[in-house]
């Protein structure tokens, strides 16, 4: 059996405070709906600049400019 300590206990008491709660609402659905969003939009515009889709001034893009 282990040692009990004051940083053990301490750890042990806000480890589990919140078990089994759920918070009704929405929480953070709306954040991470507009983080995916924008994730998205990201991922479209480098796809689009790899494939030259979409053209910027001087840029080229090739595998030998790497």
């Amino acid at each position: 059996m282990g040692q009990k300590t004051v940083i053990g206990s301490f750890l042990k008491s806000i480890g589990n405070s919140g078990q089994g709660k759920v918070v009704p609402g929405w929480g953070a659905t709306p954040v991470m709906a507009l983080v995916g969003c924008l994730l998205l939009v990201f991922l479209v515009l480098m796809l689009q600049i790899y494939n030259q889709s979409l053209l910027l001034q001087g840029t080229s893009i090739d595998w030998n400019g790497i």
